[in-house]
């Protein structure tokens, strides 16, 4: 990492060639970029952060962070601003995927002109017509990923060559900031950044089977009390206490049989049975809804449980 007085002294240079009225606001983000690898937040919060304050440093127009998969595996994104807007879905994302891949064996950024190759016989071009600054994220002489910030095909900062080169030059720099925050996060300063990536992959593969497994279990042990009541209404419900309790413990709701949206199942009174009947309750477009009607319990399917309503309405 560069000493405070290089940093001083390459914030100076590429101030000096800022329109005095973006100078403060370049300043800003970048200290905000210095500070988040201390920063209390978790890595995908980092990730954005860190993103955004690059994308309003650069005025770009998108940008994106990636990193390879375990075992040197393909890119896959980690975080993005404005890249749907690129129309790279529009037969132009091999074109990129090369591009891409061509910055992973550089050990420098590099700026790259709209529709236009980084470098003569590099057989990859620029498919969209936007300026790129492109950077390798490199961690103990691994080349990791890559972070490219889009200027847009007039960008509003960066007009010369002097001063896009001086771009690269500097997102060289704050990748430095990206490898630091993510290493504090997982592994500490000293470690490498990758068997990090690795194991968090890996973890959360682990999680998705466990949840997968109890939404199983719970859904056999369920259903084996379809056809069934309880023989009064108030053993009925109950029931259907318990069930709820333990779904909302893992994040789950039953699907009702209807509709298929995320609902509770309650046991209510109706007409002249003794025992109830069973409702799916869930929040439609049109408002709450009830739907189903059946004296004896159902058979269930169990899906993950809906974000819970801005409304404020109790969805318990």
């Amino acid at each position: 990492m560069r000493s405070m007085a290089a940093n001083a002294v390459l914030l100076n240079e590429l101030l000096d060639r800022i329109a005095p009225s973006h100078r403060q606001a370049f300043r800003r983000d970048y200290e905000a970029i210095r500070q988040l690898p201390g920063a209390p937040t978790d890595l995908q919060e980092f990730l954005d952060d860190f993103l955004d304050h690059c994308h309003r440093l650069y005025a770009g127009t998108a940008g994106a962070i990636w990193f390879r998969g375990p075992d040197g595996g393909p890119l896959s994104m980690k975080s993005s601003v404005g890249f749907e807007r690129l129309g790279l879905d529009n037969g132009h994302e091999q074109a990129h995927r090369e591009l891409l891949r061509y910055a992973m064996s550089q050990n420098r950024a590099f700026v790259v002109k709209p529709l236009s190759a980084p470098a003569p016989n590099s057989g990859v071009a620029n498919p969209t017509d936007s300026f790129m600054v492109v950077a390798p994220i490199e961690d103990g002489g691994k080349q990791l990923g890559i972070v490219e910030i889009f200027l847009g095909p007039t960008p509003r900062r960066g007009k010369t060559i002097e001063e896009r080169n001086r771009y690269a030059m500097w997102l060289d720099h704050l990748v430095r900031y990206l490898c630091q925050g993510v290493e504090l996060r997982f592994l500490g300063s000293a470690a490498p950044l990758q068997p990090a990536l690795v194991n968090l992959a890996a973890t959360k593969s682990e999680i998705e089977g466990y949840k997968e497994a109890i939404r199983r279990s719970l859904e056999v042990t369920l259903n084996s009390y379809a056809g069934m009541s309880f023989g009064s209404l108030r053993n009925n419900q109950a029931f259907m206490r318990s069930v709820h309790e333990l779904l909302e413990e893992n994040g789950l709701r039953i699907a009702c049989a209807e509709c298929g949206a995320p609902s509770i199942l309650r046991c209510q009174s109706a007409g002249n049975s003794k025992t109830g009947v069973f409702l799916y309750d869930h929040y439609l477009s049109t408002g709450r809804t009830f739907h189903g009607g059946p004296s004896t319990f159902p058979n269930i399917r169990l899906v993950a449980k809906p974000p819970r309503r801005r409304s404020g309405a109790n969805d318990e």
